[in-house]
């Protein structure tokens, strides 16, 4: 191989980040035994990093702010033990039945629905509930990486589009590292806590005895909290922030058709949390303040003009 060869294609200060964090990463989830299985799927980025050129470094940077927040996300599992003590039970509870008690007779609205929902788990209207607020619960998952994807790959084309995804990945990033230092200062338990413990203060005890079947119906979401990373981040509820965040967005590019499809796609979310006693209904506007404030602070953050970075549009 030439010399200049080998300089062509010698590592870059990007990639032995990525492998050394790739290697942190799992290095911790190993000795601190919180490793899933999912986990090892973060070893392909190692050499998808080393093999690819310019566009893998663009891509790296476009995307790590999403990837640092998951990875930060994720590991607010070893930080729950240590927040069991400041964990608000009382009044979050109570400052719901205060505000929506009207909606369920005196009840809290998450709770009144779970034993709706519970009742009515053998009958086809009950079945059909369930699974539907599952799939929506679960949709944020898939739906919002998805939309920024479609917007990333338009970018590469557009100038317009490429600040279009700069200033959504903006949005999100702000929201989404603004929720996890809420969730370390200000642990919330959710309303599926207080249907199995009351008032009850967490302990690890509890934690570890916790059986999540009794607490909500459907072997989708029972699986998705079991395993979450942090049980008492119930304010601000990023269900509740995605669709008012995607709202905002679509409405300062003037897209009436689009906002109001997020406008359904939200309230469909919104009400899939209450009914599977994941979230009060104060915790998703929380979310929604949130998503208001990101949707003010994102456009004032700088960030490379995208003409600098997209290659030349495609004439039409």
């Amino acid at each position: 191989m030439s010399s200049n060869a080998f300089a062509k294609n010698r590592i870059q200060p990007w990639q032995l980040v990525l492998c050394a964090g790739v290697c942190c990463y799992l290095a911790l989830a190993v000795m601190t035994n919180t490793i899933r299985p999912y986990h090892w799927f973060l070893i392909a980025a190692i050499p998808a990093s080393l093999l690819s050129a310019e566009r893998g470094r663009q891509f790296f940077l476009d995307w790590a702010p999403l990837i640092a927040f998951w990875l930060a996300y994720d590991r607010l599992r070893l930080l729950q033990p240590l927040l069991l003590d400041r964990v608000s039970v009382k009044l979050p509870f109570a400052l719901e039945r205060w505000a929506f008690g009207w909606i369920a007779g005196n009840e809290v609205p998450a709770h009144a629905a779970r034993a709706w929902l519970h009742a009515n788990s053998d009958g086809v209207l009950g079945s059909a509930i369930s699974l539907s607020s599952q799939l929506i619960y679960f949709s944020h998952i898939f739906a919002v990486p998805l939309f920024l994807i479609w917007m990333w790959v338009r970018g590469r084309s557009s100038a317009k589009h490429r600040e279009r995804f700069i200033r959504h990945m903006l949005a999100f990033s702000v929201m989404s590292f603004a929720a996890i230092v809420i969730y370390v200062l200000l642990p919330v338990a959710p309303p599926w806590w207080v249907s199995l413990y009351g008032m009850a203060q967490p302990t690890e005890e509890l934690v570890a005895q916790t059986r999540i079947s009794a607490a909500m119906d459907g072997a989708l979401i029972q699986g998705m909290i079991k395993n979450a990373a942090q049980w008492f981040a119930a304010v601000p509820s990023l269900h509740g922030a995605y669709p008012a965040l995607l709202a905002l967005l679509a409405l300062r590019d003037r897209s009436r058709k689009v906002v109001a499809l997020i406008i359904v796609y939200g309230a469909a979310m919104w009400a899939a949390t209450v009914i599977l006693n994941q979230h009060y209904i104060i915790d998703l506007i929380a979310g929604a303040v949130i998503a208001f404030a990101a949707w003010l602070i994102a456009p004032r953050i700088r960030y490379p003009r995208a003409d600098s970075i997209v290659g030349p549009t495609r004439s039409v």
